[in-house]
């Protein structure tokens, strides 16, 4: 009685799961197999190669079927508020990426922008925390710039 429970359970939750439309990150769409990346910070190109590695994407230092240049990657941070004695409450983190795509035709397009904002409250108290939940969300912007990027590579005719 209770294994027919169990196999009901496990029915019961594979379709929810699979109504409810949930699916598995896969690998890129792309309709290219080699790119090329010119540019932005180490850091930045970096991930964004080892992105395209992982897809099955062949990065190359010439001739590839799409290009890239990255003319700016920066990121800044800023003291977004103040209490009443002097010391900081928020921080305003900002990362950017100019970048534009070489078309079929040899040309390039126009360059492409994409920003990035986090605000987040900070604490004399608790400095170790904040540097790591800091770069954590720099991370994250990272991640969400190079999947908006990705995204709007390989749409790019």
């Amino acid at each position: 009685m209770n294994i027919v429970f169990k196999k009901i359970f496990i029915l019961i939750l594979t379709l929810l799961i699979t109504s409810c439309g949930f699916q598995l990150r896969g690998s890129l769409d792309n309709s290219f197999n080699s790119i090329q990346i010119d540019g932005g910070s180490a850091g930045f190109t970096k991930v964004l190669k080892k992105k395209y590695k992982q897809s099955g994407i062949e990065i190359r230092d010439s001739s590839a079927d799409k290009m890239i240049e990255i003319i700016k990657d920066e990121f800044n941070k800023r003291i977004l508020t103040l209490s009443s004695t002097g010391t900081i409450r928020e921080y305003e983190l900002n990362y950017s990426v100019l970048y534009r795509i070489k078309n079929s035709h040899g040309e390039w397009g126009p360059s492409i922008k994409i920003k990035s904002r986090r605000i987040y409250s900070y604490d004399d108290q608790n400095i170790v925390a904040k540097q790591e939940e800091e770069k954590d969300l720099i991370k994250g912007m990272k991640e969400q710039i190079i999947r908006t990027m990705t995204s709007q590579i390989s749409s790019a005719k």
